[in-house]
């Protein structure tokens, strides 16, 4: 996959979360006044699974910024024990260096 078709890839997946996030948000402040009807109220059952999808997805969004965060931690310091070895490990590589 090139990058152009990841990146536009990248937006639709953006565009779709953003906008169950604001439907559902929608929603349940369009019907935050309801009066329920009976026990087994369509508007009350609609209401219960917009707070399921903003609890998930808001608890998904945490976990990936928390994993992005240590990921990064853990790169930034494997970089910083990398670049304080010594590129000079070995005899040979001593010597090619030495020739030169």
């Amino acid at each position: 996959m090139t990058g152009s078709r990841k990146r536009f890839f990248s937006w639709i997946v953006l565009l779709i979360f953003s906008l169950v996030i604001f439907s559902s948000s929608c929603f349940i402040i369009l019907h935050s006044n309801h009066v329920c009807t009976s026990e087994e109220c369509s508007v009350c059952t609609e209401l219960a699974g917009c707070h399921k999808t903003l609890n998930t997805l808001g608890t998904s969004v945490i976990s990936g910024v928390h994993l992005s965060f240590m990921m990064f931690a853990v790169c930034a310091v494997l970089k910083l024990l990398i670049s304080c070895k010594s590129y000079h490990t070995t005899l040979i590589s001593l010597k090619v260096e030495l020739l030169n």
